[in-house]
């Protein structure tokens, strides 16, 4: 490679450039880097170490143009104690060439003035990688064309440097070629190596070189040496090992600094341990170290991802009583555990305290406030903020967009998320699978299959290939649907582009033919997923067996439960809740308490579903008073009745005649809380109609007007047959236009008693136009 880029230098008659550079870096780095040359050199470098290397590497450059200056370049170097000017690659590389020819015509050339190049290179903001390998490089130029004998400091640099692109392996290299070079490694070069180990995850190897190599090369480890390996315990979160290592240290007297601890409390609140990290904080205290910036950061973060907002809170107020000012970090932090618990209000306040001292918001804190806003369905409050960014100059990045496009699609506004995505596109950002996903997810939400398909078609057309959620999202929208046959062609497109149906698939396809009836298919549905490999979960059994119930198989659902069971699958409370329905709907009543007793041998506590069922199948057999002990039963259970309870026991006694218990039930309502709606003034009032006590229900009917509720169909039509009762022809006369200027749709019972009120006056003509109105509705 070296005879590369000397051939392209001689037949450009140029010094090296970026271009000689680039075919160094395209040689690999075994051939690249020579280890160890077969050049012998001195046992000991004749040139003195420099405590202090010379500022000005661009005066060197322009003192070695001369060669008066060339001959004393050495001492130069060494006396120049000039401001640094920062060199461009193109200008190290140019020196590199200067320095090679001066050096080679010495008879002892130098490695200090390489040294001070190779450092600037290293401090270069420059591609990362390139440069250090850029340095290795320039050292084996230095050493095979220039024959420049390195000391132990250009051993330093290339170890930096190789343990920087992660080649530890290079880094012994060069530390076996130091010490048959007669120079002593030393605690700086090893705790490269240590740094290098760790990050390559070798820190069983790292502590191997401290405990037992370092000792025998004459180094004793220091406090960098043992935070380099603690926090490599941390990074493979092996938080115990770190601070059992932290003991050590202290046991051989190295004191733990700053660094020690908070690479230690940002672990442990990392694992959400913020007792133990608080305790850190504590011990370092006591040992005389002020907490720092990165330490209140750490507990801030911490405490954030806990969702322990008012702590956290606290912590900012100690952290500014401490004198330390906080960063940008340290509000990031605060602001997104206040967006992560949706306190909006407080994010927002946060933000602005941000600006208010000093500090511009970023796009990092827009998107995370927007997708804050999102969470919380103020999406107008979202776009405000994204107007807001856009004219402080920020540009929205993929996040932004992804994240509003998101909160758009699920809050309905899937016009508006479908723009956003064009706008991201125009711009050159190409949304991902998820964003795609979410805004045909927001399309099936809306019943829009059609524009899903479509928008499905598009991504594919950008290059965004479907994957398992996009195909699941579709199918789940046509089977809402009932679309069925449209569902099962995608399911056949799946298997034609190889994409593997999941769970998913196969439970939303099952739910969709239970909810179109087909339970023979959907029941063998589940076989052909069993031959799949794919093991049925509750969700399945869910879905089928209420499936089966709902149409009176309880038999069959009964065989699902066993199998399930023999599968070990669970069953959950909403399993037998649908046994329970099923067997109800049977009037099996015996099996259904039998069923009661297993849920709760098995664990299962009756949810207010379960009593709800059951109440409603006593009532339904007559049984009101074993209904009621029932709801006694849920009440002593800690579960409070709802008006649907209420209601089914209040038409239960009315059935019954038993007026005075239901008068009573509805006080019993009203003192726990419970709302009467609609449905419970309908049932009073048909009970009080079918016993004569027409009075009653049109006081009932006065109260649902006055408390603001809205009478239905059934309240019109229940009342209306109560009036005839009476024959109170005109009132009930009066009732329908009334529910007809309320917009409320007569029913075929208002209709017939009104037909029969006209007939009985003799309105004919009027009985005539109310036939064909019925006929132009539909009746």
């Amino acid at each position: 490679m070296n005879v590369q880029v000397k051939k392209i230098a001689e037949q450009s008659k140029a010094r090296p450039t970026e271009l000689h550079c680039s075919v160094l870096l395209r040689t690999p780095l075994k051939m690249a880097i020579v280890l160890p040359h077969t050049t012998s050199f001195p046992s000991k470098s004749s040139i003195p170490f420099p405590a202090h290397p010379p500022k000005s590497l661009r005066t060197c450059f322009n003192r070695l143009a001369t060669p008066l200056a060339a001959h004393a370049a050495k001492s130069q170097l060494a006396k120049t104690q000039l401001k640094r000017e920062t060199l461009s690659m193109e200008e190290a590389l140019n020196l590199f060439d200067q320095l090679l020819q001066s050096e080679k015509s010495k008879r002892k050339p130098s490695a200090y003035p390489f040294n001070n190049l190779f450092m600037d290179i290293c401090r270069m903001d420059y591609q990362d990688e390139k440069k250090w390998t850029i340095v290795i490089s320039l050292f084996n130029r230095m050493t095979q064309e220039g024959r420049v004998y390195p000391d132990d400091y250009t051993y330093g640099i290339l170890i930096n440097c190789c343990c920087r692109i992660k080649r530890v392996d290079l880094a012994f290299g060069f530390l076996g070629r130091l010490f048959k070079d007669g120079f002593r490694a030393n605690t700086y070069m090893l705790n490269l190596i240590l740094r290098g180990l760790c990050v390559k995850r070798g820190v069983l190897e790292a502590i191997a070189i401290v405990f037992d190599k370092m000792p025998k090369m004459g180094c004793e480890p220091d406090v960098v040496s043992y935070n380099t390996i603690v926090s490599g315990f941390c990074k493979e979160r092996a938080i115990e090992k770190a601070e059992n290592l932290l003991h050590e240290m202290v046991s051989r007297g190295i004191k733990p600094n700053i660094f020690t601890y908070n690479i230690l409390i940002d672990a442990f609140c990392q694992e959400g341990d913020l007792v133990k990290a608080e305790t850190l904080v504590h011990e370092m205290v006591s040992r005389g170290l002020k907490p720092d910036i990165v330490t209140y950061s750490s507990l801030l973060n911490g405490f954030c991802k806990e969702g322990a907002m008012e702590r956290a809170e606290k912590l900012m107020h100690q952290m500014i009583f401490a004198g330390i000012k906080p960063d940008l970090v340290t509000y990031s932090s605060l602001l997104s555990g206040f967006c992560k618990e949706g306190l909006m209000e407080e994010a927002e306040s946060l933000m602005r305290e941000m600006i208010s001292r000093g500090f511009e918001p970023d796009i990092v804190t827009y998107s995370t406030l927007i997708d804050g806003f999102c969470k919380q369905g103020a999406i107008l409050k979202s776009e405000e903020l994204l107007h807001e960014l856009v004219s402080k100059g920020l540009e929205p990045n993929i996040v932004t967009y992804s994240t509003l496009v998101a909160g758009l699609s699920k809050h309905g506004s899937t016009e508006k998320a479908e723009n956003l995505m064009r706008e991201m596109i125009l711009k050159g950002l190409k949304p991902s699978i998820v964003t795609y996903n979410t805004l045909v997810g927001g399309f099936c939400k809306e019943g829009a299959t059609e524009k899903a398909e479509k928008l499905v078609r598009e991504m594919v057309s950008l290059g965004v290939e479907p994957d398992i959620v996009t195909y699941n999202i579709l199918i789940d929208g046509l089977c809402k649907k009932g679309a069925m046959r449209k569902a099962e062609e995608l399911v056949r497109e799946m298997i034609s582009v190889k994409v593997e149906l999941n769970i998913v698939t196969y439970n939303t396809l099952i739910d969709g033919l239970c909810k179109e009836g087909a339970m023979e298919k959907a029941h063998s549905l589940m076989h052909e997923m069993v031959s799949r490999g794919l093991v049925p979960n509750n969700v399945t059994y869910v879905v089928l067996i209420d499936g089966f119930c709902k149409q009176g198989k309880t038999a069959k659902a009964e065989e699902l439960l066993h199998e399930m069971i023999s599968r070990e699958v669970k069953p959950d409370i909403v399993i037998y809740n649908s046994l329970l329905n099923g067997y109800c709907k049977e009037r099996a009543m015996g099996k259904a308490e039998n069923l009661m007793h297993e849920m709760i041998s098995k664990g299962l506590e009756p949810s207010i579903v379960t009593y709800s069922t059951l109440v409603d199948c006593f009532c339904k057999e007559g049984s009101t008073e074993a209904a009621e002990v029932l709801v006694h039963e849920m009440i002593s259970q800690g579960i409070k009745p709802n008006v649907i309870i209420y209601n089914t026991l209040i038409d239960g006694f009315l059935k019954q005649g038993a007026i005075e218990k239901v008068k009573k039930l509805v006080y019993e309502m009203i003192y726990d809380g419970v709302m009467l709606d609609i449905v419970t003034y309908n049932t009073l009032m048909d009970g009080f109609c079918k016993k004569g006590r027409v009075d009653e229900a049109e006081e009932l009917f006065g109260e649902i007007l006055s408390r603001g509720y809205k009478p239905d169909v059934v309240t019109y039509s229940t009342l209306m047959v109560g009036f005839t009762m009476k024959e109170e022809w005109d009132k009930a006369k009066e009732l329908f236009y009334k529910a007809v200027s309320d917009g409320v749709t007569p029913s075929l019972v208002m209709y017939r008693v009104l037909i029969d009120i006209l007939r009985k006056k003799g309105e004919t003509h009027k009985v005539e136009e109310l036939l064909s109105e019925m006929v132009s509705k539909g009746f």
